[in-house]
């Protein structure tokens, strides 16, 4: 029987400091808890070579990757440090000279016959938290916070 993935842990973030042609440096990953539902869309695109009066190869390049990840909650220090946000007396000022940091996105997504299977998206601009709340209806309604990054190749490969 093949191997299912179950499930969806262990979110963790992490600053690219230095990426150039000489020197790849990480901050050191931190945990995100309350990992909901994560999605990487690969743009690529493929072209076939004809010779021979046949499809003679396929040329394949990867080009950016739009991630979605969805949080039970995103504290509010980590939004300021991942958007560049002002604070003052623990208000959060958005403002247009804000500079969102490039991250690295890590996650695990469990194996239906045991361990996980781990991955590392590396460079990535997070956009601005939508903010979305609404009234409870008589009972408890959970709601998380979604986070778009668009994902680009590392300069040192």
């Amino acid at each position: 029987m093949g191997k299912i993935l179950t499930g969806l842990d262990m979110f963790h973030i992490a600053e690219v400091l230095k990426d150039t042609k000489d020197e790849l440096e990480f901050s050191v990953p931190e945990e995100l808890p309350g990992a909901v539902s994560m999605k990487l869309d690969p743009k690529s695109e493929t072209e076939t070579f004809y010779a021979d009066n046949g499809a003679y190869a396929q040329l394949s390049s990867l080009g950016d990757i739009d991630g979605e990840m969805e949080v039970a909650d995103l504290p509010l220090d980590m939004q300021a440090r991942i958007f560049g946000k002002t604070v003052e007396n623990g208000i959060h000022f958005s403002s247009a000279d804000d500079r969102p940091l490039e991250i690295a996105l890590g996650f695990r997504a469990k194996i239906s016959t045991g361990g996980y299977r781990y991955y590392w998206a590396l460079k990535g601009k997070p956009e601005l938290v939508p903010v979305e709340h609404k009234t409870e209806e008589g009972k408890p309604s959970p709601q998380s916070t979604q986070v778009k990054i668009k994902f680009s190749p590392l300069t040192n490969v």
